[in-house]
């Protein structure tokens, strides 16, 4: 029996022993598991354990829901035991506990098995029905409970309710599909702080906040982990729009060096039918995405978040990159293409923006020397397409105004009769 096999096997004896919610008949075909009296079926892939270790098992158990036009939710599972065996146990315990509910719960359309139906605004908590969205906001959306190590206080672990923007972004990141699974993990480390990795249909997008807003002390090490089910709307237009955008971001990149300048591109674009405004969106924002890809696992420190200037005349400050999804969505697309389009031709797509110019230049003036962990990147000023002028001395003004708060005050000079 291979280690897939074997998971399916502790999952499906699991679900048969907890009953309950999760009851209904079961029935092992090959690799597959359906659960749920045939409404659901699962399959699993289990990374070899050379690479995860003896005592860890990292496992994908991939749900196809048959009543959503076979879409496939992915949950990324991590056991931890004595040894082998115990790690694939933990992980069937793991996807009992925190993605079972959920998915039974969205199924049901109803709360189940310690899951909450997030955003319910007159909702009563103790059948299920969360007041707070968990970050997802205006979303039909389950949330199941979390699963935690190293929190000896209780009291922590409660503070980290419906409240805390578990699964902020998720949204935006997302697929042009309709249902998704998100994981959350969340990670305390004492006085620095918290830090979390949001994760969208297994590894399809990966999100890392370096500083994550959990309002309270946690211990100097443990994390806990969430799942939630959400889906746009049949006919959404979040899907219609997603499908758009992300065509145009592809065609944006696969395109790039087949023009002699990028006004070629985009005017090449508008007479292909793509629409303006995502084609400005493309060549303004979803370029620093590509950049980022390139220079983030170099060390570089980038800013969360840019200045907009609208073609109303207003000036926005502190919009997180990850809230625009023609960011998001080039960051989940960037894996993809980086496999697909020639290096020298992804290379120079990240290259475009003018927060890769300005590590190039830094590079090239420094030489060898260049230390890329001690560059620190400022927001963008990233302009709407027809923005007028004036707006844009505005917004140039607020990052001026950035720059004079980010310069160390010079040291003051001692007397020249001190000498200590």
């Amino acid at each position: 029996m291979s280690e897939s096999e074997r998971l399916l096997e502790l999952i499906e004896r699991n679900v048969v022993e907890h009953g309950g919610d999760l009851g209904g008949w079961t029935r092992r075909i090959d690799d597959a598991l359906q659960l749920f009296d045939g409404r659901v079926t699962l399959r699993a892939e289990v990374e070899e354990a050379g690479s995860s270790g003896a005592n860890r098992a990292h496992a994908h158990v991939l749900t196809t829901l048959h009543e959503y036009e076979d879409e496939i939710l992915d949950a990324c599972l991590f056991g931890m035991a004595n040894n082998r065996e115990g790690a694939l146990a933990e992980a069937s315990m793991i996807w009992i506990t925190c993605v079972a509910g959920p998915i039974k719960s969205f199924l049901e359309d109803k709360p189940t098995c310690m899951s909450c139906q997030a955003g319910v605004a007159d909702g009563d908590p103790s059948k299920g029905y969360s007041r707070g969205d968990y970050g997802l906001t205006r979303l039909h959306a389950y949330v199941g409970p979390s699963f935690a190590r190293g929190f000896d206080d209780g009291s922590i672990q409660s503070a980290m309710d419906d409240t805390k923007p578990w699964f902020r972004f998720a949204a935006e990141a997302a697929a042009p599909r309709r249902v998704h699974l998100a994981k959350a993990t969340v990670v305390s480390k004492g006085e620095a702080g918290w830090s979390r990795d949001l994760e969208i249909d297994g590894h399809e997008v990966s999100h890392h906040d370096p500083d994550w807003p959990a309002g309270v002390r946690g211990p100097d090490l443990g994390y806990m982990t969430r799942f939630a089910v959400f889906e746009f709307r049949r006919n959404s237009t979040h899907i219609r729009g997603r499908v758009e955008l992300d065509r145009t971001i592809r065609y944006f990149a696969e395109n790039f060096c087949k023009h002699d300048s990028v006004d070629q591109l985009m005017e090449a674009m508008v007479g292909e039918g793509f629409d303006p405004d995502l084609i400005h969106e493309t060549e303004s924002i979803s370029t620093i995405a590509f950049g980022r890809t390139l220079f983030e696992q170099h060390g570089v420190q980038y800013s969360a978040t840019i200045i907009r200037a609208r073609r109303n005349g207003r000036v926005e400050t502190d919009v997180p990159l990850m809230s625009v999804p023609s960011y998001s969505r080039a960051r989940a697309l960037s894996a993809e293409l980086g496999e697909t389009m020639r290096k020298e031709d992804f290379q120079s797509l990240c290259l475009y923006n003018a927060e890769s110019n300005a590590i190039v230049k830094a590079m090239e003036a420094a030489g060898d020397k260049v230390d890329l962990s001690t560059i620190r990147m400022l927001p963008c000023v990233v302009p709407e397409r027809g923005v007028s002028d004036q707006t844009m001395d505005l917004a140039l003004a607020k990052l001026n105004e950035i720059v004079e708060r980010s310069r160390s005050p010079s040291p003051k000079k001692k007397p020249w009769w001190k000498f200590w």
